[in-house]
C-alpha cells in the first residue's frame, strides 16, 4: 500500500474538526497543558496529509516517512486498528517558536498528530501519539465529549504501544508507584506541570492499564470495545 494512503486526505474537514475540538476542550476546562491549536508556517506537503518543516533536508523528510510508516505497523499489530492522520511535523527550533509547538507530540482527537523538531526526531513519539488517533478514532467525533476513555487509559495505552516514555514502560510496577490517576487533560495538567513531574503520572497510568490486561484482556480488544460504546476500564 503506497505510504500516502495512511494519511487523511481532506485538509479542510481536518481543519473544521481540529478547531472544534480545541475549542470544545477549552470551553471545558480539559484543553492540552502544553499547547493549544498550533500553525501551519513555513511546512510544505510532502504526501497528501504530511506537512513537514520547510527547512528540513531529503534525509530528514525520507526519515520522517520511515518513522511514520514503523508507527503505523506497530499500532496496527498491537491495537489491530491504525487511523489515518494528517501530520505536521518541525525539525528546528525556529519552526517550533512559530507554529506555537512547545509538545514533543501532541494528538487532536483522532485527525491531527504535531511533533515539534524533539519529538520528530524520537521514532517512539510517532507510535505513541498514533496510538491515542487510534483510540480516539474508535470513539464518536474522534472523542469530542466522550466519558469513555480516561485519559490515564489513553496514556497508558500509548506509553504500551509505544515504549515511550521509556523510563514508564520499563518500569516495574510497584505498591509505591500507586497514587491518583488523571481521567482528564486537566487533571494531569495539575499532576505533571512540567516533563519531570509527568514520568510518574506516565508510570501509574501504564501500571493501570498492566492491571487490566492481567484481568484477561488484551490491547486488542480496546478499539472493539471503544466502538461497541464500552466505557473503559
Amino acid at each position: 500500500m503506497p505510504l500516502h494512503t495512511k494519511f487523511r486526505q481532506s485538509g479542510a474537514a481536518l481543519m473544521r474538526h481540529a478547531m472544534i475540538l480545541a475549542v470544545a476542550l477549552v470551553l471545558a476546562g480539559q484543553g492540552a497543558s502544553a499547547q493549544g491549536l498550533p500553525t501551519r508556517r513555513d511546512m510544505v506537503q510532502v504526501l497528501p496529509g504530511l506537512w513537514v518543516d520547510a527547512a528540513a533536508d531529503k534525509t530528514e523528510r525520507g526519515a520522517i516517512r520511515g518513522h511514520i510508516a514503523a508507527a503505523s505497523q506497530q499500532v496496527q499489530r498491537q491495537l489491530g486498528a491504525g487511523q489515518p492522520v494528517e501530520w505536521w511535523i518541525c525539525t528546528t527550533a525556529q519552526c517550533d517558536a512559530s507554529n506555537g509547538m512547545a509538545a514533543r507530540g501532541m494528538t487532536y482527537g483522532a485527525s491531527l498528530i504535531t511533533l515539534n523538531s524533539k519529538g520528530a526526531a524520537d521514532p517512539g513519539a510517532y507510535t505513541h501519539e498514533l496510538s491515542h488517533a487510534t483510540l480516539h478514532g474508535a470513539l464518536p467525533m474522534g472523542g469530542l465529549f466522550s466519558t469513555a476513555l480516561p485519559l490515564w487509559f489513553d496514556e497508558g495505552v500509548a506509553v504500551l504501544v509505544s515504549g515511550e516514555p521509556s523510563a514508564a514502560a520499563q518500569a516495574p510496577c510497584k505498591a509505591k508507584r500507586k497514587g491518583p490517576l488523571p481521567q482528564t487533560a486537566a487533571d494531569f495538567a495539575r499532576m505533571a506541570p512540567n516533563a519531570q513531574k509527568a514520568l510518574p503520572v506516565y508510570r501509574r497510568s501504564a501500571c493501570a492499564v498492566r492491571a487490566w490486561l492481567a484481568k484477561g484482556h488484551a490491547l486488542r480488544d480496546v478499539v472493539p470495545l471503544l466502538r461497541a460504546g464500552r466505557k473503559l476500564p
